[in-house]
């Protein structure tokens, strides 16, 4: 066996603290088809980040987050700053609360269908976001999406939740921001090149089409079109009737058509500021900042060659 084949990067604490155990039965699979899988566990912030590159400088040809999109996102991250991304492949084992990017990258849930894909050799060339700003003025990339204001919101309320998982989670946490109203955040945009101004308090640049695992934030997205998909609230929310009717076109995928309440783009590069306030910002459901006030987004079109 090479055993310079596979490496697993493990996030133990993944699936309620299950992800060791999980990522022990993931490896007997790889093994039993006669492919030799290291495990190396994360155990701080960064660290699955520092793990990837250490893995791509050391050789591996195949680097595969288990865990959630966290960890999904710093193995990318470490992937693409090794400089090797172009001779290493990534693949995904979910073992997350909500598994965004899994499913939007079309990769199994169950995890010995995810290693038949990985086993299967198939690996696209795939998009990639990279966002600057406050929190993140060394650049951060991103599969999913990077949010502002109402989506981190609950995003980040979700993840305080320690015995609440996956859908259930965010609906309590969208209960919590239902019942502590963001306020609307004077913000300038320019969109490739074009300069536009409105009151908001929802921003999505997303490369990927779901976020917290129930909200479709941007239903037109593509992983492999070289874009992103720019969706914000072109309007104060001022009533909680109000914040439950645009959270509802989430649900229902509206928003490209609500043109009322919505502004919807295909862009390259995104420059956002918040011009009277401040607001949350996330990057793949990742903390960036609780009080962001400039951002830089724009897309690396294939940026990774992903097992999907």
């Amino acid at each position: 066996m090479d055993k310079k084949d596979l490496l697993l990067i493990v996030n133990p604490n993944a699936s309620k603290r299950k992800g060791k155990k999980k990522a022990h039965a993931v490896r007997e699979l790889f093994l039993n088809h006669g492919r030799y899988a290291a495990l190396a566990y994360t155990y701080y912030k960064g660290h699955a980040e520092e793990l990837a590159r250490k893995g791509c400088d050391y050789g591996y040809k195949n680097i595969i987050a288990v865990g959630g999109d966290g960890t999904v996102n710093e193995v990318l991250n470490g992937i693409i700053r090794s400089g090797k991304a172009s001779s290493v492949r990534m693949g995904i084992v979910p073992v997350g609360r909500g598994n965004d990017f899994a499913w939007i990258a079309g990769i199994p849930t169950k995890p010995e269908d995810a290693v038949d894909l990985i086993l299967s050799g198939k690996a696209r060339a795939t998009d990639v976001g990279l966002c600057r700003g406050t929190g993140c003025e060394d650049g951060i990339y991103f599969f999913n999406g990077a949010g502002f204001g109402f989506e981190p919101q609950v995003n980040f309320k979700a993840g305080e939740y320690k015995h609440v998982n996956g859908m259930p989670s965010y609906v309590l946490a969208f209960i919590h921001i239902l019942l502590h109203m963001p306020v609307p955040v004077k913000t300038a945009f320019v969109i490739d090149g074009e300069k536009d101004e409105v009151f908001t308090q929802q921003i999505s640049l997303c490369n990927g089409r779901r976020m917290g695992s129930t909200f479709i934030m941007a239903p037109l997205a593509e992983i492999d079109d070289g874009l992103l998909d720019c969706v914000y609230t072109n309007f104060p929310i001022k009533t909680r009737f109000a914040l439950i009717r645009t959270v509802i076109s989430f649900f229902i995928k509206a928003q490209p058509k609500d043109t009322r309440h919505f502004t919807y783009h295909k862009a390259r590069h995104v420059e956002v500021s918040f011009l009277d306030g401040t607001m949350d910002a996330h990057a793949d459901g990742e903390e960036l900042s609780r009080k962001g006030r400039q951002y830089d987004v724009s897309v690396v079109p294939s940026a990774i060659m992903l097992m999907r």
